[in-house]
């Protein structure tokens, strides 16, 4: 049996609220940054327990106004993981800074503190830890690291917003925290991020770098109490939310703990339908210690090579039946100028990258959304080993 219909591999989660929400700020006159940034931010620092929140235009936006505010740039190296979405590791050449790529663990698809301390070297300024798929990286091992050797921990969390670790939230652990709410994300502004600093220096900073480096915004400057007058400070970039954004931000905050669930319990239907499969396919993330909270951004299926069925043909096969895949992600140091420039050899990177694939994982998955796809997976497995027979 194929679905009539295409079970898309992401679809976002929005109600009659958003779109009633979105319509009063549009006929608000505030459309770019104004109240409504400000009310998402403070609602976000609460949410997260986290005091300095800088909301901006993407994640990506994020993470190149942490490594500014903390002083990252010429001569510095900035150790990464290569599995992660280019945007991680383009945000270090972007300040001047070298990129130095570090495996991952085979269990948790994070990077790898053991590598990290084989990659340090004294031109070493910030670790970037890359909480993939929404299962926290080992940050008591990289928090000791940084210590140690004076570096900044840098958290790409744009998988991870409601992740925990030992009890607290992410977006509280590191010296930077980067969120993502594009419209893949388990809550989206459409496009959209925010940075989480500990540091009030580096976060007044931040606010500067994001916004061309001026005094005020135009909140500020065109508000009943504003002045015309502004300051510009240093060489800023123009990376702000918009009231748009945020409106559609707060509601989809407030509906946080409703969408986890839901995802959660998809995530939960999966690796209990599909724990039988060992002999094609293993579940990686799924075994959780008592002290995480996995967001459940990501389901990762490790499709195991037999006979002529690999990642890519059973992403083809699920096609024809009408469910849409996606693959997280190509190694950054595969792309070819990564691999020109910035050449690595990632023993555990590159054996996982060829046999993953994520599966739909989103709030309005049906019931029998799900009971299709996982029924298809299994068809499509039990192909795989007839022809590996």
């Amino acid at each position: 049996m194929i679905s009539k219909q295409f079970i898309s591999f992401h679809r976002p989660d929005i109600t009659n609220e958003e779109l009633e929400t979105v319509a009063e700020t549009i006929k608000s006159g505030w459309i770019s940054k104004g109240p409504k940034v400000i009310e998402f931010e403070k609602k976000l620092g609460e949410y997260l327990g986290a005091e300095h929140v800088i909301s901006c235009n993407s994640g990506t936006a994020a993470l190149h106004m942490a490594l500014l505010a903390l002083g990252v740039g010429e001569g510095d190296e900035v150790i990464v993981p290569s599995f992660t979405f280019c945007s991680s590791v383009n945000v270090i050449l972007h300040v001047g800074a070298t990129p130095v790529f570090a495996d991952i663990c085979e269990d948790d698809l994070c990077i790898d503190p053991e590598d990290v301390r084989q990659k340090l070297s004294p031109r070493t300024k910030a670790v970037i830890a890359v909480h993939f798929a929404g299962y926290p990286a080992n940050l008591a091992e990289l928090s000791s690291i940084c210590k140690e050797n004076g570096l900044y921990l840098i958290e790409d969390a744009a998988h991870a917003l409601g992740t925990r670790y030992k009890g607290k939230m992410i977006g509280t652990h590191g010296d930077a925290v980067c969120f993502s709410f594009y419209a893949t994300k388990n809550i989206t502004t459409g496009e959209g991020g925010a940075l989480i600093l500990k540091d009030e220096e580096a976060a007044e900073r931040a606010r500067l770098y994001g916004w061309h480096g001026i005094t005020k915004n135009a909140w500020n400057r065109y508000g009943e109490k504003g002045s015309w007058r502004y300051d510009v400070l240093l060489p800023g970039f123009k990376y702000n939310m918009t009231d748009i954004q945020a409106a559609l931000g707060l509601v989809q905050l407030k509906r946080a703990a409703e969408i986890q669930e839901k995802r959660t319990r998809i995530a939960n239907y999966y690796a209990s339908e599909l724990t039988n499969q060992s002999e094609r396919a293993e579940l990686p993330l799924t075994d959780i210690p008592s002290h995480i909270t996995h967001s459940w951004h990501l389901f990762i299926l490790r499709v195991k090579k037999r006979g002529e069925m690999e990642r890519d043909q059973f992403i083809e096969n699920m096609k024809a039946k009408h469910i849409g895949l996606s693959v997280h992600f190509i190694p950054v140091h595969m792309h070819p100028y990564y691999k020109e420039h910035f050449p690595a050899k990632l023993p555990v990177t590159e054996r996982i990258f060829p046999e993953i694939v994520s599966l739909p994982l989103y709030s309005q998955l049906s019931k029998e959304d799900c009971q299709y796809i996982v029924q298809s997976i299994k068809e499509v497995l039990s192909l795989s080993q007839e022809v590996g027979q």
